[in-house]
């Protein structure tokens, strides 16, 4: 089912988009889906995940032509638009999402293992806390194309680094490495693959891509600050913690 907008909103020249996510065949909302903005070009401009009735709200950053992206494991993925967003105003959607066809297939039956074993980690449960900052596979997808610190790059707080090695050829580029800015300078994260700690930040650069691929990648979390950090996991050396779960693990 297409986006279709509500009655009574107003429907162009809109900045503010707003809407609800339901279950096409139920009607029923679809908690926590991604939604995201995607310029002419389909590059990602701005993305949130619903809330647990469906709901979201999305600012454009500039006035233009835009897509309506949205995503949910589980559903097939909706790709809508263009929608004109201008100065002022919003624009209110109620959004239908197919449920994806139940077939015995292993990469089905894979995916939904996938989605049980993120809410049996508690993934959902922390998006919905409002601490930290969260990736799910959709929008990854998007961010990171080559290299999985590229996910990183829009995330407040983050920043992400690419260095040649001291020794060896100066053409040889090492894996980017993320770190979390504190005033002007910064530190390395811990860094979790799977509840392992693979990564113990201090001083030592983060590679995350020493460690997995964008493919390999379902969901990622970040804590810049120790008080966002989630009880079940530990900062070393107080400079926030990254976590990241994997399709396969």
């Amino acid at each position: 089912m297409a986006a279709t907008a509500l009655p009574g909103a107003a429907p162009a020249h809109a900045q503010i988009l707003r809407g609800t996510v339901l279950d096409s065949e139920s009607g029923e909302p679809v908690m926590l889906a991604y939604v995201g903005l995607l310029a002419e070009g389909r590059d990602l401009v701005v993305a949130q995940l619903a809330d647990n009735g469906g709901d979201f709200t999305l600012l454009a950053p500039e006035a233009g032509s835009y897509f309506l992206y949205v995503a949910r494991t589980g559903y097939e993925s909706l790709m809508d638009g263009l929608f004109e967003l201008g100065e002022g105003g919003s624009f209110n959607l109620r959004i239908g999402l197919k449920p994806s066809p139940i077939e015995i297939e292993p990469v089905l039956v894979e995916a939904e293992a996938e989605e049980s074993r993120l809410e049996s980690v508690g993934f959902y449960d922390r998006v919905v806390s409002g601490r930290g900052h969260f990736l799910i596979r959709e929008e990854i997808r998007i961010r990171a194309v080559d290299r999985i610190a590229e996910a990183f790059r829009e995330i407040p707080g983050i920043g992400v680094l690419t260095q040649r090695p001291l020794i060896g050829s100066p053409d040889v580029m090492q894996n980017p490495s993320i770190v979390v800015r504190r005033g002007g300078g910064g530190c390395s994260p811990t860094l979790y693959v799977d509840r392992a700690v693979v990564a113990f930040g201090t001083r030592e650069p983060v590679r995350p891509d020493d460690y997995v691929t964008p493919s390999d990648v379902e969901a990622i979390e970040v804590y810049t600050r120790s008080s966002e950090v989630p009880v079940e996991f530990d900062a070393i050396g107080d400079c926030g913690v990254v976590l990241i779960w994997t399709r396969m693990r």
